[in-house]
């Protein structure tokens, strides 16, 4: 009588196979996190940039407006008070209320800041006290560069005696230069971004 052969077929993972699933596993896994830290690090790098561009921007186009109506401080004074690389004091209406203002922009670390100082009732002053500071740039890295350059009416014609020195801005400076270099990270290699803008102030305009 024919013997019948019977045959076990094992169902499940062997020791050894788990143990590769494991492995592959834990690799897929260690790929997709460092993927997502890398991925979230640079989105939070460029949600930072642009925030501090943005910034960067609307400082500019404020700092314009306001340089270009410069003019005599409410207590006589002449439009510029200060003339610095870093550091630009002028009289000028920003709170729109008639009067001039004095308005103090500076570089405090890496952030710009501004401050406006009314005037008092007469007979008028600026009290430093009753400056009021606020922050209007941040990651501002100059890399060596001036925020604030000073020229005369004759520029772009006279080569000579532009950019002017510090002891003849104050009176000579008819047109500002105004750079911001905005970088947030100087130490991870990305290129800064820049923005340049140049103003005339009109009540010193020689040709009017």
């Amino acid at each position: 009588m024919p013997t019948k052969t019977m045959s076990r077929h094992q169902t499940g993972f062997t020791l050894l196979e788990l143990i590769v699933a494991t492995f592959i596993f834990g690799i897929i896994a260690a790929g997709v996190a460092g993927f997502s830290v890398y991925y979230f690090q640079n989105y939070s790098f460029s949600f930072e940039e642009n925030q501090a561009i943005n910034q960067a921007q609307q400082a500019m186009t404020v700092m314009v407006r306001e340089i270009r109506e410069a003019r005599n401080g409410d207590n006589g004074a002449w439009p510029l008070a200060t003339a610095d690389d870093n550091n630009f004091v002028f009289y000028s209406d920003v709170t729109n209320d008639g009067r001039s203002d004095q308005v103090r922009y500076f570089l405090d670390g890496v952030d710009l800041k501004k401050g406006v100082t009314e005037p008092t009732a007469v007979p008028v002053t600026y009290p430093p006290v009753n400056e009021k500071i606020t922050s209007v740039a941040s990651s501002v890295d100059t890399g060596g560069t001036p925020i604030f350059t000073y020229y005369n009416g004759d520029w772009p014609a006279d080569q000579i005696n532009n950019p002017l020195v510090p002891a003849s801005r104050q009176l000579s400076t008819r047109l500002v230069r105004i750079y911001l270099r905005i970088n947030i990270s100087p130490n991870a290699g990305a290129q800064p971004f820049e923005l340049s803008s140049s103003v005339q102030i009109r009540s010193l305009k020689d040709n009017l």
